[in-house]
Formats: structure tokens, C-alpha cells, sequence
């Protein structure tokens, strides 16, 4: 996340008193996105539940609630890890997605008489996440944040002076957009669990995001904390997100084969 006293590509503007940063609307436009899209996959999978279906909306909503100081606690954790002290002021997507994880599926699994299953549920939210993630990844690319390193390829880009990449390598400096690269990616990851991954949709996303977000790591150059050498701690998550989709893909191949 960036520092909001920064410039990003975007400036922040003033209105009615108040002052608004691009990275900040983007990010409520994301929660809203994936709110928006749940509620009507939800409701439109489950036709007829219109109380279960309403819970399971107020549920995420929880979630959500919990899931912006869960990232800047895990953001915090990272930081200590590194420099032996708190530092708070940033946020990491990962810690976003543990903390809404933690709150949305015990209220789903301990709801008395319900008749949807909580992988159906997540199955209707895997889509969701990366189509809200995405416009957070346009919003941080506007705010300055998550830059990458320098390239000379095509689609490089400039951040103008007073943006945190600028001040970071001292001057005009031509840099992977790592934020644009994701963003792209989770549009198309969002669209291929909507059309093509219903039923197995949520360990798909843990497995694809997983890897992608490993890999696009080594293009990135902001700070992002240490726990292992040569590894980010993304890295470190991803690996284990990468094995928790695995590990759900075996269980219900299992459990399907014992249902035969």
C-alpha cells in the first residue's frame, strides 16, 4: 500500500473538505466489486435460499470488515521480521485474504440448518477475489505502490518525480509495471473460474494465483520485508497457498471416490 504522502501517477484531489487518494478509491471500488459479484453469483447459483443466500452476503461483509487491519498486521509482522520493530503503515494482500478467510468460513461452517456446503460458497467467491484484487492492483499502480524493478523492455514504465519509485532509485528510472502485469492476470483468472472451474473453482485459484504470484515476485523491488533468504515472504505464502489448493483438489477426488 502506499504512503499517502507520496505522488503516484494519479495526485490526490480535494473534495468538500476531504482529500482522496486514487490507491484508496480503487481499493473500496475493489471490495465493492467483489462484494457485488458474490451477491449475484450466489444468488443466482442457489435460487430459492433467499435467507441463507442473504447470511452468506452478510458473512463476507464480516469478512471484509477484518480483512484491512489483518493486512497491515501481517504487513507489520513481515516488517519486524526484518528490522526487529513494528512497522505499520503498509498492507499486504495476503494478510487481507487470511484475515477475511478466518472470519468468513467459521460463521459459514457453524450456521445451523444450512443446505449449501461451505465449498460451494467458496466456489462462488473464487471469482470474486481476483476481479476485486484486480482493480487494488490498478489502484497500486496509480498510488506509486508494489513497483518493479528496472527494465529496458516495451512495456516499461516512467513514474514521475515524487512517486515512491522515483524516490527509491533517485531519479527517472524505467520499471516493470508488476502492478499492471497482475492486474491483467487476475482479470483473466477471474473470467476463466467464473466460465470453466465452477465446482473446483476455489482450490484453482489458491493453485494459479499461487503460482503466478511467486513468479511475478522476482520482477518486484519495493519493500516487502524478509523471513527466508532469497525468498519474499509472498513467496513463502504462495508456496503454501500453491499446497492448501492441492491438498482440497485431492480431498474432494477422494471424497468423490468414496461417494461412487
Amino acid at each position: 500500500m502506499p504512503q499517502e504522502n507520496h505522488n503516484g501517477v494519479l495526485p490526490s484531489f480535494t473534495l468538500f473538505g476531504l482529500t482522496f487518494y486514487p490507491y484508496t478509491l480503487f481499493l473500496i471500488a475493489g471490495v465493492g466489486v467483489t462484494v457485488g459479484l458474490f451477491a449475484g453469483l450466489t444468488v443466482h447459483r442457489h435460487r430459492g435460499l433467499t435467507g441463507e443466500n442473504s447470511f452468506a452476503i452478510e458473512a463476507l461483509l464480516i469478512a471484509l470488515a477484518a480483512a484491512f487491519p489483518a493486512a497491515m498486521l501481517l504487513d507489520a509482522l513481515f516488517k519486524f521480521a526484518e528490522y526487529g520493530e513494528f512497522v505499520f503503515g503498509g498492507a499486504t494482500f495476503y494478510g487481507g485474504l487470511l484475515g477475511a478467510l478466518a472470519i468468513f468460513l467459521p460463521i459459514l461452517r457453524f450456521k445451523k440448518g444450512r443446505t449449501v456446503s461451505v465449498s460451494e460458497r467458496l466456489s462462488d467467491l473464487a471469482p470474486c477475489i481476483p476481479a476485486g484484487h484486480c482493480l487494488g492492483r490498478i489502484g497500486c499502480f496509480f498510488g506509486g505502490c508494489c513497483y518493479g524493478k528496472p527494465t529496458d523492455c516495451a512495456f516499461g514504465v516512467v513514474f514521475p518525480e515524487g512517486s515512491i519509485p522515483y524516490e527509491h532509485y533517485g531519479g527517472a528510472v524505467k520499471i516493470h509495471p508488476t502492478q499492471l502485469y497482475e492486474a491483467v492476470f487476475l482479470l483473466l483468472l477471474a473470467f476463466f473460474l467464473w466460465r470453466f472451474a465452477k465446482k473446483r473453482a476455489f482450490p484453482l485459484y489458491c493453485i494459479l494465483y499461487g503460482v503466478f504470484r511467486f513468479l511475478i515476485e522476482f520482477l518486484r523491488d519495493d519493500d516487502r520485508g524478509a523471513l527466508l533468504p532469497g525468498l519474499s515472504p509472498a513467496q513463502i505464502l504462495s508456496l503454501l497457498l500453491v499446497a492448501v489448493g492441492a491438498a482440497l483438489l485431492l480431498f474432494y477426488a477422494v471424497r468423490r471416490t468414496k461417494k461412487n
